[in-house]
């Protein structure tokens, strides 16, 4: 019975116990005295029976009415970078070059002086390294490859976060034939490279900075013609070259 049908049959029930009306015909048995349902229960009761089932009604559409909680949806984590780790690689330019990355003061050297120790200072420090615009790329097959374009063997190439000055330094002996103002040098081959790496998403670019691990270095003599090399002759500027105040 729906909350509209409940409101009549109680108006009905309380019109009949006032005026002493039959409400029997109501119950569908057509019998019955006013006040009373026809099988002998009090109005009083069915008054309370229809009450509570109205209240459970009105429970129950108050409970179904509440809305449900919503839960937010976690926030989207960033995305990492995209790896490419399997992409083919096509090198740009490709430099090489010989820096200087030290050099002793200048030592006196007598005729009979003999073995003479040199001990060379830092002039730069070349730190090896893989730069790309945001992708992941394998900097193993990265080194393998340039090493494969210049022909070098695996390993030749000092890998990304090697740098020159952690390298061990030892002192240099030198045994020279005749007197004057001597200097050593170090230098390291450097190689500087452009490259392009295939990637899901497409092309992505790159840089290469590393040097071949091997040393150089060089004796000089203060006075005499340094020679060609740039490297060299910055050993030798900075030992032995004018002073500019």
């Amino acid at each position: 019975m729906d909350v509209a049908a409940h409101s009549a049959y109680v108006q009905a029930t309380n019109e009949g116990g006032e005026g002493g009306g039959q409400v029997g015909d109501m119950w569908g048995t057509g019998r019955g005295r006013a006040g009373d349902r026809g099988d002998g229960r009090p109005q009083a009761a069915v008054r309370t029976t229809v009450a509570a089932l109205l209240l459970g009604a009105v429970a129950v559409a108050c409970t179904a009415q509440q809305p449900r909680e919503v839960r937010a949806a976690p926030p989207a984590k960033p995305s990492a970078s995209p790896s490419c780790g399997s992409g083919a690689f096509r090198w740009g330019a490709v430099r090489q070059e010989t820096r200087l990355t030290g050099v002793s003061p200048v030592v006196e050297v007598g005729k009979d002086d003999g073995w003479t120790t040199f001990r060379k200072i830092p002039v730069r420090t070349v730190v090896a390294s893989i730069r790309t615009n945001g992708v992941r790329v394998s900097q193993r097959r990265a080194l393998a490859s340039l090493e494969n374009r210049l022909g070098y063997d695996t390993g030749d190439l000092m890998a990304p976060g090697e740098d020159t000055a952690r390298r061990p330094r030892h002192p240099d002996r030198v045994d020279f034939d005749g007197a004057g103002r001597f200097v050593t040098a170090e230098a390291v081959k450097v190689v500087d490279a452009s490259f392009a790496v295939s990637c899901p998403d497409g092309t992505h670019y790159g840089t290469v900075t590393t040097w071949l691990n091997a040393d150089q270095g060089a004796t000089l003599a203060c006075g005499t013609d340094p020679g060609e090399e740039a490297w060299v002759r910055e050993a030798y500027q900075l030992a032995c070259g004018p002073v500019s105040r």
